[in-house]
């Protein structure tokens, strides 16, 4: 017969979040709420868990359910969990919750809620959200998978709950990309400790009416035009960030804002002033293209390829300048 080690499928198929003190939550049978982090699991026994550096353990015939803080949507990394079924469905998400020796609760890529059997898993796998990112990268702590023979450390990828002719198993990738399969049988512990290579990567957002050059936020400039519609800027009035090459121009993504144009700031000397001066003739003859245009989450994202000097971003609607310099 298949042994189904319940308590260890939640920590080879949940993902945890960045940088804060609860993890985890156990549900204990007596009603009682512990917040912390699982440190160490014993296969079939006992988990052991954190609460403000204070550890304790907890049979797992105490514990009801143990509950995992759910991803943000602005989070651009992390593990998603994928759960193979019997019957050969596959659902992909995050695993946030189980009801120990029962069942499994997922949300999925469509924001949907599913509840799992664990007799109708046939295995679990992990991957990583962020492809620029490496496996490792991408969770705030490590499993440590110990047997009386051996210690593996790194990322349990794969775990597969056998059948009646085949022991279960679990695969641990570590840092270098190479797996280790090891039986569960042969487990005595499964350690948790911290990742100091964690890198959490969220979403950039952007909020009405603001415009970012390279991440810099950057104020319009309501500026009057001469009797040739020509903006004249005194450059000690305005405050320009410095950035470097590329220009990357971030903002809403509205139908004014796609209107706007980059053009090259002419620099001249007046009466010992520094003057930037551009016109809607510079913006008609001279415009520069941007060499990629993106939207991610309602967030327009221009890049161009620029040399040193001064740029203006012009957005026609409101005429509003926004200008910084190159370097």
């Amino acid at each position: 017969m298949r042994k189904f080690i319940s308590f260890l499928l939640f920590l080879v198929s949940s993902s945890v979040m960045a940088q804060q003190k609860v993890y985890d939550k156990l549900i204990l049978m007596d009603g009682d709420i512990v917040e912390g982090r699982i440190t160490v699991q014993h296969p079939g026994r006992d988990l052991v868990f954190s609460v403000d550096n204070q550890e304790r353990t907890y049979l797992l015939e105490d514990v009801l359910a143990i509950e995992r803080i759910k991803r943000t949507a602005d989070d651009l990394s992390g593990l998603n969990d994928i759960v193979e079924t019997r019957d050969g469905k596959i659902y992909k998400g995050q695993i946030f919750k189980q009801l120990v020796g029962k069942s499994v609760y997922l949300l999925d890529d469509n924001g949907v809620e599913r509840i799992i059997k664990n007799a109708d898993i046939a295995c679990q796998k992990k991957e990583k959200l962020n492809q620029a990112q490496t496996l490792v990268e991408q969770t705030p702590f490590l499993d440590v998978v110990v047997t009386e023979t051996g210690r593996y450390q790194g990322v349990i990828v794969l775990q597969d709950y056998g059948t009646d002719k085949a022991p279960s198993f679990l695969c641990v990738e570590d840092a270098d990309g190479q797996q280790h399969k090891v039986e569960i049988a042969a487990i005595t512990e499964i350690q948790r400790i911290p990742n100091n290579q964690y890198l959490l990567v969220k979403e950039f957002k952007v909020g009405a009416g603001e415009v970012f050059f390279n991440r810099n936020l950057v104020m319009a400039l309501n500026g009057a035009t001469d009797d040739d519609a020509t903006f004249k800027i005194d450059r000690a009035n305005i405050q320009a960030p410095v950035v470097d090459s590329p220009l990357m121009i971030e903002m809403m993504d509205t139908p004014g804002n796609q209107q706007g144009i980059l053009i090259r700031a002419d620099v001249q000397t007046q009466k010992k002033k520094e003057i930037l001066s551009f016109g809607y003739k510079d913006m008609v003859l001279s415009p520069i293209r941007p060499r990629s245009t993106t939207t991610v989450r309602q967030t327009l994202r221009m890049e161009y390829g620029v040399s040193s000097g001064f740029y203006v971003f012009f957005i026609p609607q409101g005429q509003k300048a926004y200008i910084c310099e190159v370097r």
